[in-house]
């Protein structure tokens, strides 16, 4: 197939890319500056942006399927970005896709769009999940959560669209803010974090990489149109997240923990201090506000259907850690 990819330069992109490249011919759309290096021989690039309909339209002429990964996972970011990228994004994804015949879509969301999943059947969450309405608790929350409303009208009118939704992406690659799990266990190995948030039990879905990437080849290979999979992996609680990568990091996990106002007020602080100086900030109330809930996923459909697997969470991180140590991201003293 020649397959336009979107958001094809990103952490988790490259590694899609990276998967498909083999066995397809892909064309990435790219914006104008960015980086055009690291990419598997035989790759097409066309300069555009999801923002802008006529570039997409260019982009996508001649190929057979479109595969839209681009998102702004971003800290720090006016609320109408947010809205003109992620949402105006799929929406001229679709306008485009429509105009050049293309057949085979496939829309990579979030598990952030299926909720919270404390209050779910046994805590957990599937893609059979219903749109809840909910208070939203960043703008990112927000409009994944509209994209996939807009994913899902657009599949009962017909549109030759499927969607899957990674759970809580690690591993090897771009240290973007998309990579929030390896940032967060470079903060613990260097001893930036002088206490936790976040209740021990709370559950979290860690998938790696390079499975989701391979689920998303074979959620865009086998799914027939309107199909939908979660790609997740370990649901693992905060406590075990910390004791695995204290055993496979030699990390000193801080014993403290920070109660939810004095952490939101930090955050607030944090945040504040991040904007002055155009920086990332460690800690937002946003995040804290992430810890309080269970984002807890079940994959069988997709392990039914695809043959999809996500392995366990230590697997994934005793993998992550060579590669870590490699970098340059790791302190000396260890």
């Amino acid at each position: 197939m020649k397959i336009l990819v979107t958001g094809g330069t990103g952490f988790l992109g490259r590694r899609i890319v990276s998967e498909l490249a083999p066995r397809h011919e892909l064309r990435l759309l790219v914006r104008r500056g960015s980086s055009r290096e690291r990419f598997p021989a035989g790759v097409d690039f066309a300069e555009g942006d999801v923002t802008d309909r006529a570039s997409l339209d260019r982009a996508a002429a001649g190929c057979d399927a479109l595969l839209h990964a681009a998102a702004l996972v971003k800290i720090l970011a006016p609320r109408e970005q947010f809205d003109r990228i992620n949402v105006g994004g799929l929406e001229n994804v679709l306008a485009a896709a429509e105009q050049a015949g293309i057949a085979r879509l496939l829309y990579v969301s979030s598990f952030i769009a299926l909720g919270p999943t404390e209050n779910g059947p046994g805590g957990v969450l599937d893609e059979t999940a219903e749109p809840r309405d909910r208070p939203w608790i960043n703008d990112y929350e927000r409009t994944k959560t509209l994209s996939d409303r807009l994913a899902r009208r657009a599949i009962a009118a017909g549109v030759p669209l499927a969607v899957v939704y990674p759970g809580v992406i690690y591993g090897p690659g771009e240290l973007t803010e998309g990579n929030i799990v390896v940032r967060h266990i470079l903060d613990l190995v260097n001893r930036r974090l002088p206490a936790l948030i976040g209740q021990p039990t709370r559950r979290w879905n860690y998938v790696f990489v390079e499975d989701v990437a391979r689920g998303i080849a074979l959620a865009l290979e086998k799914t027939p149109p309107a199909g939908r999979y979660v790609l997740g992996g370990e649901n693992v609680t905060l406590g075990e997240f910390y004791s695995t990568v204290g055993r496979l990091t030699g990390a000193k996990i801080p014993t403290l923990r920070m109660p939810d106002g004095l952490a939101k007020a930090a955050g607030a602080a944090q945040k504040a201090w991040a904007r002055l100086r155009g920086t990332t900030p460690q800690l937002t109330p946003d995040l804290v506000e992430i810890y309080k809930h269970d984002w807890a996923y079940d994959s069988s459909r997709a392990e039914r259907e695809l043959d999809y697997r996500g392995r366990p969470f230590a697997d994934g991180l005793a993998a992550t850690v060579p590669w870590l140590k490699e970098s340059g991201q790791w302190p000396q003293r260890r």
